[in-house]
């Protein structure tokens, strides 16, 4: 940087950084006036405005619209700034021109930053980082280019978004990205792989991976039917999501186009979910693919000469076809006619085609057994969809359709707990894998069933529930090892009878506590408690304890030695009021209470490891603390 130059860019980046946001619009034009009469200081401010972009949500969270979108305007300009970019055909390849190291092909962080109306049509990006970003406004990257990957994993899109002819020369990650309305990659060229699904890939516990995940701040999970806070990071210990990070796929609850979009590696969609319209007419897939939903059109594509050798999962009732001539040179995906009369009829948007449908699938699986699974496969698809509506709302608010499309999905529920209860009406579906993670459910009756798996994490349980009799080879409520992802059962829930292993609900959340007929949550704790206080049975008190206490805990070393040091019983009051005995938690073979010693803790100075952890905790909001968990564990006695 020239002396003066670099002069105007730290008095600018330093007003920029400050708290007066009165200061922030000047100290934007000049950055931008200086990266124009200054090219080799294009690159330091575009990195300057992507911080204030960032430490904005902190700054002023609710406020400065017009100054964020100002800074947005700044760095699009900046990114379009390309000295090749007249000299390249607009149809050449995403890196025609330049390589993933070109320097001239901006690098942007906007990880986390909350952007109002954006327009980023026409830039020419290195690696973009967007994950955790919320573009609150509408949003177009028409025409962009990346030449290196474009992060954008758990990124929420409030509004319509355009990625219309955009070129990605690496990695496109789109993993439980939130598509709130509508998506349009017509016209898409993905070099890399085309990444909007879950993954499966195991790394290292020391892998770095790890330390990135402790930093994800993501947008909150302001879903309509849907509570779990946790299920946008949803990290799994022991087997880590790569590339789309966690437990589910991109949601779009609107309509999405990939009309002529060009996946040129593996086009992923493995988990995501679709609430509208799924176009991928005229598209090209050149690698593996998985794409189950029903809402996907696949009129017109066709695979490349790349896709041979590679495995492709395709909706029922589409199939890849031979080519027929020596002019067609590639295969096309055309309707499946082996599966008629099924013809997409669950993606239809009349409900009584959608019924059809599902009779006409049932029938497909009663008569062919090796179609069953696919034809599960497509019904948890249709049940993964996104509600557009409160479906806790009473039912003479629903609009006719609203209406229509709950029965729908009780009926969708009803094929799959039939095939698979034991019926000497009709024969029983072997060995099925229920793939509902993420699903809402409506009066969901499983009681009685016989199923291979159970994928059941983040499903939203409405209504009445039963697994009641159930049996599963193996069965999950929220992801292994995580309390990410979890269950949520919003009225009563029966788990009686039910084959489970014992720790499978233990970080579901149930909203009706007190009409769960089950064991083995993590809540079975508090019920524990809250029911001994009536009960004069210490030593029968004492075992379901130790079990309740296994169950909301890992068997970790520690908890298990908690375990057998503290029991449930009662304890005389003090000398000079003996008869004044309480009932509660204690330590094994004493007369000393739980409570007692947390109330002792009240007093103490701060622990130096929580000090350590916690620099900013004050001695009085520690006392605040050690105080509520002493009056929580004196509310669970009995005098």
């Amino acid at each position: 940087m020239q002396p003066e130059a670099s002069e105007v860019y730290q008095r600018a980046a330093g007003r920029l950084a400050g708290p007066d946001i009165g200061t922030h619009r000047t100290a934007l034009r000049e950055l931008a006036a200086l990266a124009q009469t200054h090219p080799a200081h294009r690159r330091p401010v575009a990195d300057a405005v992507c911080r204030y972009l960032r430490d904005l949500v902190v700054q002023a969270p609710d406020g400065s619209v017009g100054v964020r979108a100002a800074a947005a305007a700044i760095l699009a300009a900046l990114a379009r700034r390309h000295p090749a970019a007249d000299q390249v055909p607009a149809d050449a390849a995403a890196d025609a021109g330049c390589g993933a190291d070109c320097e001239d092909c901006l690098d942007i962080d906007l990880t986390g930053a909350v952007l109002p109306d954006v327009d980023f049509s026409g830039c020419r990006f290195g690696r973009a980082r967007l994950a955790d970003a919320h573009f609150r406004g509408s949003c177009v990257f028409d025409g962009a280019r990346f030449t290196r990957e474009a992060l954008f994993q758990r990124a929420v899109f409030d509004n319509d978004v355009r990625f219309a002819g955009a070129r990605f020369g690496d990695t496109a990650v789109f993993g439980r990205t939130r598509f709130r309305a509508g998506a349009d990659f017509s016209g898409a060229r993905f070099q890399g792989i085309a990444w909007f699904g879950r993954g499966e890939d195991e790394l290292p516990e020391d892998d770095l991976a790890w330390e990135q995940a402790e930093a994800w701040r993501p947008v909150a999970w302001e879903e309509l039917n849907e509570d779990d806070p946790l299920w946008p990071l949803a990290v799994l210990e022991g087997d880590y999501q790569d590339w789309e990070e966690g437990g589910d796929g991109a949601r779009f609850n609107g309509r999405v186009s990939f009309t002529h979009a060009r996946f040129e590696r593996a086009a992923w969609f493995w988990k995501s979910r679709f609430g509208g319209e799924a176009l991928f007419h005229q598209a090209v897939f050149g690698g593996r693919v998985h794409l189950v939903q029903p809402a996907a059109d696949l009129t017109g594509a066709r695979l490349s000469d790349t896709a041979y050798g590679e495995d492709q999962v395709w909706p029922l009732g589409w199939t890849a076809a031979t080519p027929g001539t020596e002019d067609e040179s590639h295969e096309r995906l055309i309707r499946d006619e082996s599966v008629a009369p099924y013809d997409g009829q669950l993606a239809d948007p009349d409900p009584g085609l959608r019924l059809t449908g599902l009779r006409v699938l049932g029938e497909l699986g009663d008569a062919e057994p090796e179609l069953r699974q696919r034809v599960v496969d497509t019904v948890c698809a249709y049940l993964r969809v996104p509600l557009a509506f409160d479906i806790t709302a009473d039912v003479f608010a629903l609009t006719p359709s609203q209406f229509a499309e709950a029965r729908t999905r009780r009926e969708a529920q009803r094929l799959l707990t039939d095939r698979t209860r034991p019926s000497a009406n009709r024969p029983i579906w072997e060995d099925v894998h229920l793939r509902l993670s993420g699903a809402t459910l409506i009066d969901f009756d499983a009681s009685g069933c016989r199923l291979a798996h159970g994928d059941f994490t983040g499903a939203q349980f409405h209504g009445s529930t039963t697994f009641a009799g159930a049996s599963f080879d193996d069965v999950s409520f929220s992801l292994p090892y995580a309390r990410d992802g979890r269950a949520s059962f919003h009225g009563p829930a029966d788990f009686s009878d039910a084959r489970l292993s014992r720790r499978t609900l233990r970080h579901c959340l149930f909203h009706t506590d007190d009409s769960v007929r089950a064991t083995g949550s993590s809540q079975d704790l508090v019920r524990m408690l809250l029911g001994a206080r009536g009960t004069s049975d210490s030593a029968g008190l004492t075992t379901r304890f130790r079990e309740a206490l296994r169950t909301a805990g890992s068997e970790t070393p520690d908890n298990l030695a908690c375990v057998q040091r503290l029991e449930y019983g009662t304890v005389p009051g003090p000398t000079y009021a003996p008869e004044r005995e309480r009932s509660g938690l204690k330590i094994a073979g004493t007369d000393i209470l739980v409570s007692d010693l947390a109330w002792r803790i009240e007093d103490t100075p701060i622990p130096a490891s929580v000090a350590d952890d916690h620099p900013e905790l004050t001695a009085e909001q520690w006392s605040a603390a050690t105080r509520v968990i002493t009056l929580l564990l004196g509310a669970l006695e009995a005098d």
